[in-house]
């Protein structure tokens, strides 16, 4: 009896034999003890749902703002509130606080490194 080609599609590649293929270490395969801060430099979007309730507000209305109101408060309430955290964050980053979690920057990083360095 024949088996259907589907039937072995299924399964998906055989891995490689490792044999074949031998490891060459290009770079040293350890962390440095220093992370750089250019992934903490991105661009973070505060209220955009707000945002883009009051654009629509207003082009509903022709862009005459007395109509939209309650969207320009709860625009300004929203991006009030986002400033008042990040100067609360930065304040803790600043006073040089590390906390446990996974949601450290680059200078708590740094910091919490240099306690457990790596040999060289």
């Amino acid at each position: 009896m024949r088996i259907p080609g589907a039937l072995y599609a299924a399964r998906g590649r055989a891995p490689q034999n490792e044999k074949d293929v031998p490891f060459q270490e290009i770079l040293p395969l350890r962390l440095k003890n220093t992370v750089s801060g250019k992934a903490d430099s991105g661009s973070d979007v505060a209220c955009l749902q707000e945002m883009g309730v009051l654009f629509a507000c207003l082009k509903d209305n022709e862009f005459v703002e007395k109509y939209c109101h309650k969207e320009i408060s709860q625009f300004q309430n929203c991006y009030k509130l986002y400033m008042d955290r990040k100067f609360e964050a930065k304040k803790t980053v600043n006073q040089g606080i590390v906390q446990p979690g996974n949601n450290l920057n680059y200078k708590q990083l740094n910091k919490y490194m240099r306690r457990f360095p790596n040999p060289q």
